[in-house]
């Protein structure tokens, strides 16, 4: 069963929640990376981010992006508070598909 939190420690939580709510509703959208890091606070999926702006971009007639595109803009330098604390919980969340060694279980013969 889940520890129940302190009341300070919800406390907290609810504050950490608010800022970023605040923060994801706010964040302005004039450039695709920036579409793309407000997508993200809300879906938390990268092939759902991946849907809906090539939705729009087909609209428009631009070219497609793609999976990789998305994920190198969430790792990228953040330059912002949202995008800071997005990249973060991606790295932490994607750390153990990056830590793999491609060379393991492969063994070598001289």
């Amino acid at each position: 069963m889940k520890r129940f939190p302190t009341v300070g420690e919800a406390k907290k939580e609810i504050e950490s929640l608010q800022s970023f709510i605040m923060l994801a509703e706010a964040y302005p959208e004039e450039t695709i990376e920036q579409q793309i890091i407000k997508l993200y606070a809300y879906t938390g999926s990268i092939k759902e981010v991946v849907s809906e702006i090539n939705i729009e971009r087909t609209k428009q007639q631009l070219e497609l992006i793609d999976n990789t595109f998305v994920s190198e803009v969430i790792q990228s330098k953040p330059a912002d508070p949202l995008h800071k604390l997005l990249r973060s919980n991606y790295m932490s969340k994607t750390k153990h598909n990056r830590k793999k060694n491609p060379d393991k279980g492969q063994r070598m013969y001289i």
